[in-house]
């Protein structure tokens, strides 16, 4: 792939997913969304696992779950498969999770609400996007956050709100 010009960087969805307190934050946000992932119908798998079924020392049942991601890459993505691949062995930034449903793919990258994306991670997503998977963000976020759907400019870090929390009326 050739450098990556400022104008090739396109915008990302955020999902706001609002969750009760919590006493800890350690892990909250990968298994809240995956949680929330898989209840609405995706199959999930780590987004930097790809290629895991080559290792000889995982697990049956882990095995046998990449090569099906596999063989779904193969019939609809069959030449980026290996550049998929390739990434993840190489590139620190990979999305947390890639998902499946109905024929549509699309990763997404989980973070609490006030985290934000790493340079290395803007990159890796431009290039998912630039391959033509859907990406997400997912922000882990305090029920009182208004904002519910945006889009975010990976250059400028400008957000766009499409979506947000409706006011209660007679409040």
């Amino acid at each position: 792939m050739s450098q990556t010009l400022l104008q090739d960087f396109k915008t990302v969805k955020i999902v706001c997913v609002p969750i009760p307190k919590s006493k800890t934050k350690f892990g909250l946000s990968e298994k809240h969304a995956k949680k929330r992932l898989e209840k609405s119908g995706w199959e999930v798998w780590r987004g930097g696992n790809i290629g895991l079924q080559r290792r000889y020392e995982t697990y049956l049942n882990v095995k046998r779950k990449y090569e099906k991601l596999s063989d779904l890459l193969n019939k609809q993505y069959p030449e980026q498969h290996d550049y998929l691949m390739l990434l993840c062995a190489v590139h620190h930034g990979m999305p947390d999770f890639l998902c499946h449903r109905n024929g549509v793919f699309k990763f997404v990258e989980c973070k609490l609400g006030y985290e934000s994306l790493s340079k290395r991670q803007k990159v890796c997503i431009n290039k998912l996007l630039q391959l033509g998977f859907a990406v997400e963000v997912h922000k882990i976020v305090e029920k009182q956050t208004k904002t519910r759907i945006a889009d975010l400019n990976l250059v400028t870090g400008q957000k766009i709100i499409k979506d947000a929390q409706k006011m209660l009326k007679g409040y």
